[in-house]
């Protein structure tokens, strides 16, 4: 085996245990069995429509598991003027700003929720998905 093939078999396993290990952290730290990982950059003059969740990879993957699923989404960033997100709990719509980086909000499939960016600089979330631990 040459060295770079070497090199690179070394870097796909670290990749795989720093996921697994980022995934067991943060579903510690959230009460989430967590299926999946993503970021989001949210460009300026950008939005999401409001929306509910629906969990279709979930879904996909894991057909007859009826547990609750979940979406955790967190800030990457601290508030800056411009950055939406809105959310509807028990028939109320709140805004959440100004937020600090590392805050952020879990939710199932029931609530609806819309984001924008109408400011000057991009918008970082981090979206982790999967089971509620009760």
């Amino acid at each position: 085996m040459k060295k770079s093939d070497l090199i690179e078999v070394i870097r796909k396993v670290v990749r795989k245990e720093v996921k697994a290990a980022l995934k067991e952290e943060l579903g510690k730290k959230l009460g989430i069995d967590v299926v999946s990982i993503s970021t989001i950059m949210q460009p300026c003059g950008s939005s999401i429509p409001m929306h509910v969740d629906h969990f279709h990879k979930i879904r996909t993957q894991f057909p007859d598991d009826m547990r609750t699923k979940v979406r955790a989404n967190i800030f990457l960033q601290d508030w800056e003027p411009g950055h939406i997100l809105h959310y509807k709990f028990k028939d109320e719509w709140y805004t959440s700003s100004p937020w600090k980086s590392g805050e952020g909000y879990v939710w199932d499939n029931e609530i609806m929720h819309l984001s924008g960016n109408s400011g000057m600089l991009p918008k970082y979330t981090l979206q982790v998905s999967g089971f509620l631990v009760e």
